[in-house]
């Protein structure tokens, strides 16, 4: 297996995501036996920082241009080179992935290590949030598999990212092996003596930033015999930090460090009294790994991330609360016993975090996602499911169910019908019926793509048809191995009636009906007008799907209006009330813009009646909206 990786934080970056990186392949090299690590950096590093291993190969951009722009060359036109090396799976990091890789079939997989910008974008610039939620989406959306670093993470991903908690794994970090060696009395000594550190202190290592919350355990100390050691790099926080200390006369009971080499900062950890980290948010917290392996005591933040690092024997507190990390402080200073008993059960703990087991776990998502794609390859499953979800469609039932006879399974998920639709499905013998309440059509359909038994799906609604063109067109698609696109659009014609609306918007009227099962799935975010995520490439199919829609007026009338108030559930958490702009205005806008710029004039009276109705949807969504806004706070 051929694993390629986007090492420029490996090579440049020697904090962080650069130590995630350095020990993945590491421990991957010793651990298992992946053939080669090829590893795409944009440029020589000025310091050694991975040391030479024999199965791995470094790249660099190819040509002046992309050696001059190899910032740009990263982020996609480094796809053609990972192409030609014949990658099996190319591993990012740091939560971002290349462009083009799926539309050139190479497999991926992402790290996200956390979504800190968006659950707690305070801490972020507002043009650094769209970055990086452009990157992340894209690698989350795209990558065949995502490894999060913690369970908080996972939970992360699928809440901001809209992504399956099927396609996650969580496999948690390890950490450097110098904070799992002992190190000898004279070097703890030397390295004592050489940052003047007293016989005991407490630790806190990080970057002095506000997340961090390093000055609640300055706060903490006031008025104490305890010192504190930080070690990280200073951001503009840390002047807070300092001011607190110079007004309080606090200047000998703080110790400030920085680019304190690996091995150092191992025995400072070693010499360390307790360990300390009232972080408010993190995606894993290494520094608390370290202090485990270090055998010392560790006081972290409750919730999050922290206690999936910390374990059971950690103290958790409140971070925002330095009386009660006073108390705590207090208690573990004056009892020797107690922190013996936490340092040894919390480094038999950390032992879930040994190198081994995380190259396993790594390993063991590598493998998940070769074996998918060699299943796939190696059966080109040609054959079809039929989907639709069903709710009192008597009218159209039989004739949908005739026209989906090609299909090699036909599958009906039915919200419990009441006018004789079930009847009349169990005649079709061949066609599996699912009864299940219905909480939204997203929901609906979501549960339906996972009873498909085969890989290629044809999702349709019980008023539309499959002309014999658009049929044979299917199946071809369908039975071609040359295919590449992993979803297709079909187009529609809108029956008004019996009789064709050939303007009125519906001109462009298209949606996906076909596609694969393992590339794609529904966006939670969405209730109605559910909108499909594709992994991967997307088509047209040439020849249209006809769309039995519009049956009388007050039948597709009452089907805007339901439309729109389910829209008004999907907007209710955005924040804003309903005013004369979003009752007449957008309306009528939405009426101007399908009779008049859609051509619906054309269409004759059947044009007018169509553009009226889809702009009462509209207004039927904020009536809905706003009668939400007074009952739900």
């Amino acid at each position: 297996m051929r694993i390629g990786f986007d090492a420029k934080r490996i090579f440049h970056n020697n904090t962080g995501l650069g130590n995630y990186g350095r020990d993945i392949i590491r421990i991957l090299h010793k651990f298992t036996a992946v053939d080669k690590f090829i590893l795409y950096d944009t440029k020589p590093a000025k310091t050694l920082l991975l040391e030479p291993l024999s199965r791995t190969i470094i790249q660099y951009p190819k040509g002046w241009f992309w050696i001059t722009f190899s910032s740009i060359w990263r982020l996609g036109p480094v796809t053609k080179q990972i192409v030609e090396d014949h990658i099996d799976i190319f591993h990012g990091l740091s939560g971002e992935t290349p462009t083009g890789l799926t539309r050139k079939g190479v497999a991926s997989v992402v790290t996200i290590h956390d979504l800190i910008f968006l659950s707690h974008p305070h801490y972020y610039s507002l043009f650094d949030r769209i970055i990086y939620k452009r990157k992340f989406q894209h690698a989350a959306e795209h990558a065949d598999k995502i490894i999060a670093i913690s369970q908080q993470t996972k939970r992360d991903i699928v809440k901001y990212l809209d992504v399956p908690s099927e396609k996650i794994n969580v496999v948690y970090q390890g950490c450097n092996k110098a904070y799992k060696q002992r190190y000898s009395l004279a070097e703890k000594e030397e390295v004592s003596k050489k940052f003047i550190l007293p016989n005991e202190f407490i630790l806190n290592v990080g970057t002095l930033q506000e997340r961090k919350n390093a000055l609640t355990i300055v706060k903490a100390i006031q008025g104490t015999q305890h010192h504190l050691v930080l070690i990280g790099a200073e951001k503009k926080y840390t002047k807070k930090i300092h001011s607190f200390i110079e007004k309080n006369r606090m200047q000998e009971q703080v110790t400030f460090l920085k680019n304190v080499p690996v091995k150092e900062l191992a025995i400072i950890y070693q010499l360390a009294t307790v360990f300390c980290y009232p972080s408010i948010c993190e995606g894993f917290g290494i520094p608390i790994i370290e202090a485990l392996y270090s055998k010392i005591p560790v006081i972290s933040t409750m919730g999050n991330c922290f206690p999936e690092a910390g374990g059971p024997s950690s103290i958790y507190i409140d971070p925002f609360n330095a009386e009660i990390l006073r108390d705590k402080l207090d208690m573990l200073f004056e009892n020797p016993m107690l922190r013996r008993e936490m340092a040894e059960k919390g480094h038999v703990f950390a032992q879930n975090f040994n190198d081994d087991t995380v190259a396993q776990n790594v390993l063991q998502v590598y493998n998940s996602v070769y074996n998918e794609i060699a299943a796939t390859s190696e059966s080109q499953n040609t054959k079809i499911s039929a989907l639709l979800i069903t709710y009192n469609e008597i009218e159209h039932i039989d004739a949908v169910l005739k026209n989906l006879d090609f299909a090699d399974e036909i599958i009906v998920v039915d919200s419990f019908s009441t006018d004789g639709t079930i009847e009349q499905i169990k005649k079709h013998r061949h066609v599996k019926l699912i009864q299940r309440p219905f909480k939204n059509f997203t929901d609906q359909k979501s549960f339906a793509l996972k009873q498909a038994s085969n890989d290629w799906v044809l999702f349709v609604d019980a008023d539309e048809r499959v002309t014999e063109p658009l049929k044979e067109e299917i199946l071809t698609t369908v039975k071609n191995k040359e295919t590449k696109a992993s979803a297709f659009y079909f187009y529609r014609t809108f029956m008004f009636k019996n009789q064709v609306l050939r303007y009125s918007g519906w001109q462009t009227d298209k949606n996906y009906r076909l596609f694969r099962k393992s590339k794609v799935h529904f966006s939670q975010k969405r209730i109605v007008h559910e909108t499909l995520i594709v992994k991967g490439k997307s088509d047209f199919l040439h020849n249209k799907l006809i769309h039995y829609s519009y049956k009388d007026y007050e039948d597709y009338r009452y089907k805007m209006v339901r439309y729109g108030q389910m829209k008004a559930i999907e907007e209710v958490g955005k924040g804003y009330t309903p005013n004369a702009y979003h009752f007449i205005v957008r309306p009528v806008y939405k009426f101007i813009y399908h009779y008049v710029f859609r051509l619906g004039v054309l269409d004759g009276k059947k044009g007018m009646i169509i553009c009226y109705l889809n702009a009462l949807g509209v207004y039927a969504r904020y009536k809905e909206l706003k009668r939400l806004r007074k009952t739900q706070p």
